[in-house]
């Protein structure tokens, strides 16, 4: 019989098992290239285009209107506030700490990013890796190489594109630490960078739009990454199409694939099954993944931002909410940027935002639905669900003490009927660009923002029958940042209860509420 073979169990546990050790092993936060020609980037200026309009794209060129050339200075902007390396600190528990400009969970950083380029004023055409330590780019080919870059996205215009930036994942940098979850907190991460990188170019001046169809096996082999533990997860074309651009592809001699600093990643099956049959393999499947129809524009409230330079290099995840009131004024336009237009191949709009409601002025405390045709918040039930919002991040007092907490919620159902097993990155990843957008918008008004785990069905339990059939991708509080600004001790009322019935303080027993049954 089956149970009676312990093989099984015994490998779960060892492969489950925690150490010291273990933790001797995480993975390096940064690539590098040995030996590999390096071009400084210069010092990056911080935009100074108010937070809110940048974040809404309606920056001073467009894809039909007059738009800012692309230089190495460009280029240098794009690329420190999308990833760069802000500041360092040390701290007596740590060490020296990275902070980078655009939030990730766990600090792990998994994102990476390459640029591929035709000439530029002060660059080369190339494909080049960026070293956000050194703030400068590790040359892997020269040469224009952007037909080979759309033959592999099956998008023409990306041949006479001034350059195109490219994400890859490095997967342990996350799995070593949230296992197979990892894998959605790649995409997160890389919505959080894609949020900085599109505000980023709006205000420069310079159209962008995102893909996230492509032929991943061609793309890899463009970068030189190995498909496994590092792979593509989607690109951004950067700027005015022009023409002509090069009219064959360029030969892809092998180059080596860099220095991840790790070489035996633990395998998840679960999430290495899912990247594999989530690829696509041929320019006509890109073709037929691909949709085009675009989100409803943001329409954010007129209300005073910070410049988005001094926005991202002041951002930092909030650790402790101070359980005081924010404006109407200023949830409504957090909204608004969390759900503005992302110019994407396949077209936005899978995510709603719902709402726990704690303290904002002027807004009835409740659990809301936010419509982003309508821009209008929709009460689904009023109350005080302070315990409730803890609860459903993880137990975690931020979620209690936030003034109000988005959580970013897709029917998976009809995106995976829409998009295949590649829906479900491509919703983790726009998930993760409204929970960027938010993040900037907060700390552009003074506020503080973080992102959370969470308990997947309670959440969708909590929201029904609104909710009913969707799955929650990512959450984000929003409030006053608490002094001292440390995580505090919590543990709501509905973390011991375990069974249908609990008994009360006077041993009497009491019934749970119907959305913890699904925790």
């Amino acid at each position: 019989m089956a149970n009676g073979d312990s093989q099984a169990a015994g490998a779960f546990h060892d492969a489950t098992k925690l150490s010291y050790i273990n933790l001797l092993t995480k993975p390096p936060l940064y690539k590098s290239y040995p030996g590999l020609t390096q071009i400084p980037l210069p010092q990056a200026l911080p935009p100074e285009m108010p937070t809110l309009e940048a974040i809404s794209g309606a920056g001073p060129g467009d894809a039909t209107g007059d738009a800012a050339p692309l230089d190495l200075n460009g280029i240098a902007q794009v690329l420190h506030y999308s990833a760069g390396l802000v500041r360092k600190r040390v701290l007596a528990a740590a060490g020296e700490v990275h902070y980078r400009a655009a939030a990730s969970a766990g600090a792990l950083y998994p994102i990476e990013l390459y640029l591929v380029c035709g000439d530029l004023p002060g660059l080369a055409a190339g494909v080049y890796h960026y070293a956000p330590a050194k703030n400068a780019l590790s040359q892997l080919r020269t040469g224009d190489y952007r037909r080979n870059m759309a033959a592999a996205a099956a998008d023409e215009s990306l041949a006479s594109t001034p350059a195109v930036v490219v994400s890859t994942a490095v997967f342990w940098r996350s799995a070593w630490k949230y296992r197979t979850r990892g894998y959605r907190y790649c995409f997160w991460d890389n919505g959080t960078v894609l949020a900085n990188l599109l505000a980023t170019t709006t205000s420069l001046g310079l159209p962008a739009r995102v893909s996230a169809g492509f032929v991943d096996a061609d793309l890899d082999q463009l970068l030189g990454v190995d498909s496994e533990q590092e792979a593509s997860t989607c690109l951004v074309a950067l700027g005015q199409v022009e023409g002509p651009g090069p009219h064959i592809s360029s030969a892809l001699d092998p180059i080596g694939s860099g220095d991840l600093g790790f070489s035996e990643p633990i395998p998840y099956p679960e999430s290495d099954l899912l990247h594999v049959e989530a690829r696509l393999a041929s320019p006509d499947e890109v073709t037929e993944w691909r949709g085009h129809v675009h989100g409803a524009e943001a329409r954010i409230p007129g209300i005073d931002s910070l410049p988005l330079g001094e926005a991202i290099l002041e951002r930092g995840s909030t650790r402790r909410f101070a359980q005081e009131p924010i404006s109407l004024d200023q949830l409504s336009a957090m909204l608004a940027a969390a759900t503005t237009a992302m110019p994407a191949d396949f077209g936005g709009g899978l995510t709603e935002p719902y709402l726990i409601v704690n303290a904002v002025d002027g807004l009835t405390p409740g659990a809301y639905h936010y419509s982003r045709k309508t821009n209008v918040l929709e009460l689904l039930k009023e109350g005080e669900f302070r315990a409730e919002a803890g609860h459903l991040c993880f137990e975690q007092a931020l979620g209690a003490d936030a003034s109000a907490v988005v959580f970013f919620l897709v029917d998976l159902e009809s995106a995976l009927g829409k998009f295949g097993n590649r829906g479900y990155r491509t919703a983790q990843l726009e998930a993760g660009v409204m929970g960027g957008n938010v993040y900037i918008a907060a700390h552009s008004l003074g506020l503080g923002a973080t992102g959370m785990t969470f308990f997947d069905d309670a959440v969708t339990a909590f929201f029904s029958p609104d909710a009913a059939g969707k799955s929650l991708m990512f959450l984000v509080g929003l409030g006053r940042t608490g002094t001292p600004n440390r995580v505090r001790p919590f543990r709501s009322k509905y973390g011991v209860l375990k069974d249908s019935l609990a008994r009360g303080a006077g041993g009497e027993r009491r019934p749970v509420p119907d959305w913890l049954y699904s925790n």
